[in-house]
């Protein structure tokens, strides 16, 4: 990370974190009342102290009752400043954890709304990571930080005052050591910016790595790729432990050390040149005593502002990385439009488009989809087919042309009008650790009879009602409870229930047996004229009925028509796939 940059994403995280301050300004004041009050007691003490000295000790004589009433009294401060502490205290881990209640849901809120582009090249860990520990590293700028940088610039200030009362001289000497301290801390933010930014990277590293790793068992298992994995793993490991140790290197020379040593020789300095003055009755012994216990206790403060300077620089860096997060373009949202999906006529106009603008996916493609109809999409792997089905989500947006529904540019339409009237069937079925009911409403308000239409159009029901909780039957993670073929099933219930004008289907049958193909072949045909069915096929025997057949090849489509169209064009593309695919399935029932 540059310099620029560094002092950028600063400068935004310093402006996410002090909005939070701010946020709830009467609990703010509340906290910052306790805190006063509670230093006021603080440094009563030392003066009822020095009263004590030299009022009844060096005379000698002790009056029962106004012993007893300063005795009280300095029991009093102790108990009520300990009160009010624990009081600012709890205010000011309220103030955190609001901060980071809100903040979560708007990091959340903001991954959830991010573009499908983006996660072309997030790493799952590195994003929960942002999600939970950064944002738990923040609640230490206000817990931590903010309550005892407060605090204590709050008590140096009374002690500044308390002392000049006793003896201006005293005073201005300890003031001496705040531009030592202020030195001191800016020298270790130089230090240590850097190598804590590259810490809460390599944090980020870490959980990506056990994240990819967990997700990819069975792939690294089955390849024997443990040791390479745990290779990778140890490298990012030690070199966290690398920068945290030289983090705290850094911070124990720098912070506490340094300052206590100045300390030291003010204190020494202080108990030589005024105990003089005191031998020679030019002070009190109860002025001494009064300054030097202020002085520990203006060190304290010093020193615990210096020490939390660690925390400030590990929570700016991880409200730098919230911040850029939440900095990342969202889609662009249209509520004003009025655009309705009622039909699910789609036409493509000279389409072209590539992750990579250099390198097209898709070239010059021009599609006309009548609203009802059945169109199958094939071509070989690369050939674009997914990427198609992508565009048709509004996933992306394509470099040229235009996908229009109804007439109407994608970006026209609300996102609730898109996602309501475009269903989308993946070839990887996304099952909730969750009810059957709540896998196939997915949160939306759908009532016990809509759901069960739905899976009968799936024809799931059957198997669902035959379970022992019903439509209520918990599923373990990845849908565990049900086979290959109905979770399929129910991923294509999921899409019915919205009762879509267009039905986007990802070789959604690629993984299933011939039975529950066949199901799932009966389902779909169910829906013909209905629904506008766009179907990524690689058994062709199954889009035999389409009513368009779209073949494309390394992004061009070159040809299309139905299934008799094309089997009649010699030496053509989808002939050549469909004769082969028949040749491999006599050799397999042969072989069988």
């Amino acid at each position: 990370m540059t310099k620029n940059n560094h002092g950028k994403h600063t400068s935004g995280a310093f402006s996410l974190l002090i909005g939070y301050v701010f946020q709830d300004k009467p609990l703010l004041y509340k906290a910052l009342t306790l805190v006063v009050f509670a230093t006021a007691l603080d440094v009563v003490g030392p003066m009822i102290s020095k009263v004590f000295i030299d009022n009844f000790i060096i005379p000698d004589t002790y009056p029962k009752w106004p012993v007893i009433g300063i005795t009280l009294l300095y029991v009093l401060s102790i108990v009520l400043s300990t009160l009010l502490k624990y009081q600012q205290t709890l205010k000011f881990v309220d103030l955190a954890l609001n901060a980071v209640l809100d903040i979560r849901k708007r990091a959340f809120h903001h991954v959830l709304s991010l573009p499908m582009a983006y996660f072309d090249y997030a790493r799952t860990g590195q994003l929960v990571s942002r999600i939970t520990n950064d944002t738990e590293s923040i609640k230490d700028v206000y817990v931590q930080f903010l309550s005892n940088v407060v605090s204590n610039v709050i008590m140096l200030f009374g002690i500044l005052v308390a002392m000049a009362i006793l003896d201006v001289q005293l005073m201005l000497v300890a003031l001496a050591l705040m531009p030592a301290v202020a030195l001191i801390i800016y020298i270790y933010q130089r230090l240590s910016g850097d190598v804590v930014a590259e810490s809460r990277q390599l944090r980020s590293d870490i959980n990506a790595t056990i994240s990819e790793s967990i997700g990819g068992m069975a792939v690294i298992q089955s390849t024997n790729q443990q040791d390479p994995k745990l290779k990778q793993f140890n490298r990012i490991n030690d070199r966290h432990y690398r920068t945290r140790l030289k983090t705290m290197t850094i911070a124990s020379f720098l912070l506490r050390p340094a300052i206590n040593l100045m300390s030291v020789v003010v204190t020494a300095a202080i108990v030589w040149f005024f105990g003089i003055k005191v031998v020679q009755g030019v002070t009190e012994i109860g002025v001494l005593y009064a300054y030097l216990n202020y002085l520990g206790r203006f060190t304290q403060p010093l020193m615990e502002i210096a020490q939390q300077f660690s925390l400030y620089q590990q929570a700016m860096v991880a409200g730098s990385r919230v911040n850029t997060l939440l900095s990342e373009p969202t889609l662009l949202e249209n509520p004003d439009s009025h655009a309705q999906l009622t039909q699910g006529h789609i036409t493509l106009n000279q389409v072209s488009f590539g992750y990579n603008p250099d390198k097209p996916v898709l070239k010059d493609i021009n599609i006309d989809i009548p609203a009802g109809q059945f169109f199958a999409v094939v071509g070989h792997t690369g050939s674009g087919k997914s990427t198609l089905l992508s565009l048709l989500l509004n996933f992306y947006q394509p470099q040229t042309g235009s996908v229009r529904i109804e007439g109407h540019p994608l970006q026209e339409f609300s996102h609730d009008m898109l996602r309501q009237g475009v269903g989308f069937i993946p070839q990887d079925p996304f099952i909730l650790s969750a009810s059957i009911f709540e896998n196939i409403s997915m949160g939306r308000e759908f009532t016990q009879q809509q759901v069960e239409v739905a899976a009968r159009e799936a024809h799931l029901h059957e198997v669902i009602v035959a379970m022992p909780d019903g439509y209520q039957t918990h599923l373990g993670e990845g849908g565990s409870r049900l086979s290959t073929g109905q979770r399929q099933q129910l991923i294509i219930a999921r899409a019915l229930v919205a009762s879509p004008k267009i039905l986007l289907l990802d070789e959604a049958t690629a993984n299933v047996d011939s039975e529950t193909e066949q199901v799932v072949q009966k389902a779909l045909n169910n829906l013909y004229g209905r629904v506008t069915m766009i179907v990524v096929a690689h058994r062709l025997s199954t889009i035999r009925n389409a009513d368009t057949i779209l073949v494309l090849d390394d992004g061009e489509l070159i040809e299309q028509g139905d299934h008799q169209a094309l089997m009649a064009i010699e030496h053509g593309r989808y002939r050549a796939m469909y004769e082969l695919q028949q040749q491999e399935q006599k050799v397999a029932l042969a072989a069988g």
